[in-house]
């Protein structure tokens, strides 16, 4: 099938595709929406160092290894639970159940991220409520801030500072309603147009109006009345004449002459 073929056949299966790509959206924002929906609250924090090593590179070579370090240590339990000896407003509640649950609560809602070679740690907690996010924001800043020596082994020597407060989202971020409905935009319309491709037959047309199987019972119906019409004996001697036509004379006496009817005197004349 070259180009212009298949030019042609999107054209004629135009209603399949559109049905596909409708469906494949409507389901996947549908199953977004059985998700909660989460706001974010999004801080930065600098790591910088106490030292008398004049080597730029291994100096931001050791900020890049810290923050990883503290981007990784958010997701443990000792963290979690310094977290929540903080003085500020966290719904305990939240992370509810056994302590695996808890943890597993804690590490969905709390992600980090280290910017590379510039010691910047980006914070990022998700949250129903956009107070609580805040909270949670501000508890992991704090536990960072004054308890980083319990991870690493410069004591004082390593200072964390924030360099963003926690921002709020102004709506949930979480799950991503657009981001969705685009990638199942784009992945549908590929796979209808493969569709199509496999399947031109007309019975794989997906339609919203009329029935393919209706359509095929119409189209059996109609290939037994021919096969029953073609099978009478009257069709039967027609097909067997036209396997032996008649001489040309007494064709053309057919075509110019009335058939002789009376007595045996009219005819022979």
């Amino acid at each position: 099938m070259d180009l212009k073929e298949f030019l042609i056949l999107i054209q004629k299966k135009r209603q399949t595709i559109s049905l596909i790509v409708i469906l494949s959206i409507l389901f996947v924002a549908g199953s977004s929406l059985l998700f909660p929906l989460r706001y974010e609250s999004k801080s930065r924090l600098l790591i910088s160092q106490e030292t008398v090593e004049t080597d730029a590179y291994a100096l931001s070579r050791s900020n890049e290894y810290l923050g990883n370090l503290f981007a990784e240590v958010t997701n443990s339990s000792s963290f979690y639970e310094l977290a929540m000896e903080t003085p500020y407003n966290i719904d305990k509640n939240y992370f509810s159940g056994n302590y695996a649950k808890q943890i597993k609560q804690w590490r969905n809602t709390v992600k980090t991220k280290t910017i590379a070679d510039s010691g910047i740690v980006e914070i990022r907690v998700y949250h129903t409520s956009p107070y609580q996010a805040q909270q949670i924001s501000l508890a992991v800043n704090e536990v960072l801030m004054n308890n980083n020596s319990s991870y690493q082994g410069n004591g004082d020597k390593i200072k964390v500072n924030v360099i963003d407060q926690p921002l709020i989202s102004n709506y949930p971020v979480k799950p991503n309603l657009l981001q969705n409905t685009l990638l199942a935009f784009m992945f549908s319309s590929i796979f209808s147009l493969f569709y199509i491709y496999i399947y031109p037959e007309e019975r794989y047309d997906i339609k919203l109006f009329g029935s393919n199987k209706s359509k095929m019972r119409q189209q059996k119906k109609e290939q037994a009345v021919n096969a029953v019409w073609f099978n009478l004996p009257i069709n039967n001697s027609r097909a067997e004449e036209n396997k032996t036509p008649e001489p040309i004379m007494a064709r053309q006496f057919n075509q110019t002459q009335e058939i002789p009817r009376g007595n045996i005197n009219n005819i022979l004349k």
